[in-house]
């Protein structure tokens, strides 16, 4: 399920598809454009579109970068079936991008810059912007033509599905009180037919209300602000910046050193940000001082995040170890959680809702679209599951 963002609703619906990999696939890659040069068969196939290998590889290798920024690997023995969900995905952007109408392609241009605008603002600098998508394996001009192309599509889906559907206001209202969207409703009408029947001791049963509670729960967790906390961070590189590779094992002691001497000279009372001015290799801190905005969601390193997450207001942490690099860290605020007012989120709340309804209609379409763009999949160890994949997920 796409997540219901804080500040913005310019990029809401895009965010998560892009951050995941999973959108644009018409782009050009660095293995299509290889395609002479080695085996790299046509996997799938329709009228006016044709798929090759490479192009699956490059997604699923951009989603595997960007987990595991986030300390997630894909198990193997679930790849078979990715690959394959990866492919029905796009073969519908695919299909959805020809049936885009100049007026989708003009309204996606502004969506589309908008978010881009919006991502950078969250960066500390340009530079820093596109570290943060090389991190996750994508080239900052690649992730915005992305962010085009899932633009175009959404706003196809939008002409051709959601504008005939309507989200009624205690609908709206209910998923803000309570949580309850469509998912929870069906899932509800379930258990009831349990009980009913006599069955609460039952595995079903107890997983089905279990997971009830689970969406409702995490529903209500997407109208939150999540908790903000400012940080002061001093970095020093124990890869080279330049190569990307881990420096040599004299230069890591001497980089070990200098943020223990570092270390000290804070304990001993010295102002954070004139040292982190002084000794940090963060290529932002001459403009930002050391200081950032970190979430939950805030992309870094996952022991970076969680020293964060536990270290105590004005306490400075001891070296912390990341694959980049040791971080000398201290917080200076948090700001709790605060459930958003209902005028911020309702628009938001209802492109969820309609997003589930044109999810649930979405099969249906997508296998009568694939019919009229005569797709044939080549290689049968793609052929798709039994339902259509929305082209842009966030479940």
């Amino acid at each position: 399920m796409r997540s219901l963002p804080a500040p913005s609703r310019s990029g809401w619906k895009l965010c998560g598809a892009l951050l995941l990999g999973l959108a644009g696939w018409a782009a050009p890659t660095r293995a299509a454009a290889s395609a002479e040069l080695f085996d790299n068969p046509v996997i799938a196939r329709g009228r006016g579109f044709e798929i090759r290998r490479a192009e699956l590889d490059d997604q699923l290798t951009a989603l595997k970068g960007t987990l595991a920024t986030q300390g997630q690997i894909i198990p193997r023995e679930e790849e078979p079936a990715l690959r394959a969900r990866l492919l029905d995905r796009l073969i519908l952007t695919r299909i959805l991008l020809q049936r885009a109408t100049e007026e989708d392609k003009a309204r996606a241009r502004e969506l589309a810059d908008k978010f881009i605008a919006d991502t950078k603002k969250k960066a500390p600098s340009e530079e820093s912007y596109r570290r943060q998508l090389l991190a996750t394996g994508l080239k900052p001009e690649v992730f915005e033509a992305r962010a085009l192309e899932q633009a175009i599509v959404e706003k196809v889906v939008e002409r051709e599905l959601q504008s005939r559907l309507t989200v009624t206001d205690p609908d709206m209202r209910a998923f803000y009180e309570t949580g309850d969207d469509l998912h929870t409703r069906e899932l509800a009408e379930t258990v009831r037919k349990l009980e009913q029947a006599g069955n609460q001791d039952t595995v079903f049963y107890r997983d089905g209300t279990n997971r009830l509670a689970f969406l409702r729960r995490s529903n209500l967790n997407r109208l939150m602000r999540p908790e903000q906390i400012t940080a002061d961070l001093i970095l020093f590189y124990t890869l080279d910046p330049a190569t990307r590779l881990p420096l040599r094992e004299e230069a890591l002691k001497a980089k070990f050193a200098r943020a223990t001497n570092t270390l000290a000279r804070l304990r001993a009372g010295e102002d954070f940000e004139k040292v982190a001015r002084e000794v940090s290799e963060d290529p932002d801190v001459a403009r930002t001082g050391g200081r950032y905005l970190v979430t939950a969601a805030t992309p870094m390193a996952p022991e970076l995040k969680e020293a964060l997450l536990k270290l105590p207001p004005h306490q400075i942490s001891d070296p912390i170890i990341t694959p980049l690099g040791y971080y000398i860290a201290r917080v200076r605020e948090r700001q709790p959680a605060v459930k958003l007012p209902l005028e911020e989120v309702q628009d938001d709340i209802r492109d969820l809702l309609r997003a589930q309804m044109v999810e649930k209609l979405l099969p249906d379409y997508a296998a009568q679209w694939r019919k009229e763009y005569e797709v044939l999949i080549e290689d049968p160890s793609y052929q798709p599951g039994p339902t259509g994949s929305a082209p842009a997920p966030g479940n």
